[in-house]
C-alpha cells in the first residue's frame, strides 16, 4: 500500500496527476493518501471499516495489474477531525474528479451509512 502515482495504471495515472494540477488551481491542493493495495492490504482496509468492497480498484486491475483508483484529501482538512466530512471542498474536489472522467465515491450512497467515501476517485471505463 502507497500513495505513489506509479502505482497506478497507465490510464489512471495522467488522470490523477491533472486532477492534482486542478485541485491546485482552483485552491485546493490535495494530497493522493493511498493508490495500490494489495488483497492483503484490503483485507485490512476493511477490518479497519475504512473500505467496503471486497473488489476495490485499489487492487492490482487487468490489463497491466496496477491500482485503477486513488484516494486524495484536501490539504487543508488533513489536520482535522475525520478531514471534516462535511466540509464543502470534498464536493469542490468531487467535480473536479468528475470532470476528469473519473467516477468519485462521494456520490455512492450505499456504503458508508448513506455518506458514500468522498476521498475515493476511480477509474471509470468508457464504452463505446
Amino acid at each position: 500500500m502507497g500513495n505513489s502515482l506509479t502505482e497506478l495504471a497507465s490510464y489512471v495515472e495522467p488522470l490523477a496527476t491533472q486532477f492534482l494540477a486542478d485541485s491546485a488551481a482552483a485552491d485546493v491542493p490535495c494530497v493522493i493518501i493511498d493508490t495500490g493495495r494489495t488483497p492483503a492490504e484490503q483485507q485490512v482496509k476493511l477490518s479497519e471499516g475504512v473500505s467496503w468492497t471486497t473488489h476495490s480498484k485499489h487492487e492490482p486491475q487487468p490489463p497491466e495489474w496496477k491500482s485503477e483508483a486513488f484516494d486524495a484529501c484536501p490539504q487543508v482538512l488533513l489536520a482535522t477531525k475525520l478531514w471534516s466530512p462535511g466540509s464543502p471542498l470534498w464536493l469542490k474536489i468531487g467535480l473536479i474528479g468528475e470532470s476528469l472522467g473519473l467516477e468519485w465515491g462521494g456520490r455512492w450512497t450505499h456504503i458508508n451509512n448513506g455518506r458514500g467515501d468522498p476521498s475515493h476517485f476511480q477509474y471509470k471505463k468508457v464504452i463505446s
